[in-house]
């Protein structure tokens, strides 16, 4: 840093001493000064623009013009450095010269001591008790003194050059105090001395600027101071991002050349274009650093979740006012800057404010969109945790309803929310929307033409979640497709079969819909027991095995109906096909119930001797006599047959 500001003195020594030979021609003729009139700097366009010359001439003048004010400026900026010991002394015996010839020196002294203890003893808290502080405690001190000032400011009677000059300078101050606590509180240990000095030079930099008309100092000297801050404001920020850790030289580089560039737009007195390149820099930390603290009194301190809505709308709405503020400054800064391309173009005005209250509507979008998705993802998550005791049909109907349609619910308002809101922009920037949505209509109109499949996709689903026909969660099977139904979009449909694939089918392609989770679900068991067996025995087994089931406390709560014995199913080859059932309610635990309902029969058939049927068959050895004299009977009857035939 010391070679930078080395450069800078050998760069401003030569005008100085240039500037030197003329300062006391200057002193005599500073009162005139003050007396004349400002010159109008636009007088040569306004001449230009009487004789109504061609754009091109226009832009010409425009350039020239631009240039010769800006050459002006460095001239006079360059001449009046060495008048600032001058003014000083000046506007220090005018400053002097009101508080002593009024009597208002006793007072003047009393509230510049107050405020020095208040100012005194703010610090003392600060620094004694801020490690102790993690949250809103650290704006507290300045809370405080700010408190403490402003009665203080308007029951003291004070000279109005002294009023102007203490306002500015406390207003600042307070900030100042403030911003400090937000370094405090958000910024890395390693730069925060460094952040408090560029922020307290840039404001006491703007109050110097302040109180320049009320010392009615010089409005060059004033430039002049105002160019002077800036360059040990730019290499403080230099050195803060040469000396920042994690970052390599080519990002700095880049970073200097960045900082330079918007530094030499100060300078050249294009506000607007000036702070249209901080923004970028600036407000991302901001913001970052708003939502932080917010989120951090949110969930620490008043103990609210981070989806609550509550604190979702303090994080947003922080961000959204810091960048409304943001806008209405540099709505500000063009409306006063002459020098900003196109400011006396009714067409370019139009525009510019027509994006400014755009961007107020994307910010009211965007508040209104995060609310909603998170209402949206709170009701979900609620529906879907575990619940310790089972749901009533109702309850339970409604459930799965919600999270059916509340993702399709949350992607329609994302749609509506951005349509609504670049249509509304395009018609603050100018642009007749009227003519849009027409030709909307008729695209849409080309496309459903065009793709009848996704058409027929979007509304057999819209009819198919108007039916009620499936929910998710719920195990469907529609045509060659089976499976858990997981999700939706607006045209599919996301399957999930029980040996693990996933299926997505366009609502066109499911047709009829077999639904096997509504309501409750019957589940059949089929066993094959030889043709002796005491089916009355089998009965009452079936209906033990029922009852423990029921009493179960791990599936117990999911029957309707306990298991027991239907009947006779059939008559196989080898024994009696007979049919168990039970009735449960829809659940994931429908398989762990059906095998151990499995287990428990063939356990009860073991211990109550009832087995279960199984194939025989026969093998003979040599034909017994009765066989043989029956054969041959067979043999010779049918001989005789023959013959006699």
């Amino acid at each position: 840093m010391k070679w930078l500001l080395t450069l800078i003195l050998i760069f401003c020594s030569n005008p100085i001493a240039a500037a030197t030979v003329s300062v006391s021609k200057l002193d005599d003729e500073r009162p005139k000064t003050f007396q004349q009139p400002a010159m109008p700097t636009a007088s040569t366009s306004n001449l230009f623009l009487q004789a109504s010359p061609a754009p091109d001439q226009d832009a010409a003048v425009g350039i020239v013009s631009w240039e010769k004010r800006t050459r002006a400026k460095i001239h006079a900026v360059l001449s009046a450095i060495s008048l600032i010991p001058h003014e000083a002394r000046r506007a220090l015996e005018i400053l002097v010269r009101d508080v002593t010839e009024n009597g208002y020196l006793p007072v003047s002294t009393a509230f510049a001591l107050l405020v020095a203890a208040g100012a005194a003893a703010e610090r003392s808290i600060r620094r004694n008790r801020l490690n102790h502080w993690d949250g809103l405690e650290q704006y507290l001190p300045s809370l405080v003194l700010s408190m403490l000032i402003a009665p203080l400011y308007f029951i003291v009677n004070l000279p109005p050059s002294v009023r102007l000059i203490a306002g500015s300078y406390l207003l600042l101050f307070v900030a100042y105090r403030f911003a400090s606590a937000l370094v405090d509180h958000v910024a890395p240990y390693s730069v925060r001395r460094k952040l408090k000095t560029v922020i307290g030079l840039s404001l006491f930099t703007a109050a110097t600027i302040m109180v320049g008309d009320v010392l009615l100092i010089d409005p060059d000297v004033v430039t002049a101071i105002e160019v002077l801050a800036s360059c040990v404001i730019l290499m403080l920020v230099m050195r803060l991002t040469w000396t920042t850790a994690g970052r390599d030289a080519a990002v700095n580089t880049a970073l200097s050349l960045y900082i330079v560039g918007a530094w030499i737009l100060w300078c050249l007195d294009a506000r607007a274009f000036f702070w249209l390149s901080v923004y970028p820099a600036l407000l991302p930390p901001i913001l970052r650093s708003i939502t932080r603290v917010v989120q951090d009194v949110a969930c620490r301190k008043l103990q609210i979740p981070d989806s609550n809505s509550r604190t979702i709308l303090l994080v947003r709405g922080g961000r959204a006012f810091v960048l409304a503020l943001a806008l209405a400054w540099l709505a500000f800064v063009w409306e006063t800057d002459i020098n900003f391309p196109g400011h006396n173009i009714p067409l370019v005005h139009q525009a510019l404010y027509g994006l400014l209250r755009g961007a107020l509507v994307l910010l009211v979008a965007d508040i209104v969109w995060h609310l909603a998705k998170a209402a949206i993802d709170r009701m979900l998550a609620q529906q879907s945790l575990p619940s310790a005791e089972p749901l009533e049909n109702g309850e339970a109907e409604h459930s799965t309803r919600l999270q059916t349609l509340l993702p399709i619910l949350r992607n329609v308002l994302a749609v509506a929310i951005f349509v609504v809101s670049g249509l509304t922009i395009l018609g603050q920037i100018g642009v007749d929307i009227g003519p849009l949505v027409a030709g909307a209509g008729i695209i849409g109109v080309a496309i459903g033409f065009g793709s009848q499949a996704l058409v027929r996709d979007i509304i057999s689903g819209f009819f198919y979640l108007f039916d009620d026909a499936f929910r998710v969660g719920e195990y469907i099977q529609a045509k060659d497709y089976r499976g858990t139904v997981e999700g939706f979009s607006l045209r599919s449909v996301k399957l999930r079969h029980h040996r693990g694939p996933i299926f997505t089918v366009p609502f066109g392609e499911l047709g009829a819909v077999e639904n096997m989770s509504r309501d409750w679900s019957k589940t059949k068991i089929l066993v094959t027991v030889p043709y002796d067996t005491d089916l009355e025995k089998v009965r009452r087994i079936g209906k033990a095995i029922g009852q423990a089931l029921l009493a179960d406390p791990e599936v117990g709560r999911f029957f309707i109906e306990p298991l027991k014995l239907k009947g006779v199913e059939d008559f196989a080859e080898y024994g009696i096909v007979i049919s168990f059932a039970m009735i449960t309610v829809p659940t994931a635990q429908q398989s762990f119930i059906k095998r151990t309902a499995y287990a428990s029969l063939r356990k009860a058939f073991q211990e109550n001797g009832v087995t279960f049927a199984q194939p025989t068959v026969n093998i003979g050895g040599k034909d017994s006599p009765e066989v043989i004299a029956a054969n041959w009977e067979h043999q010779r009857a049918k001989a005789s047959g023959q013959a006699n035939g």
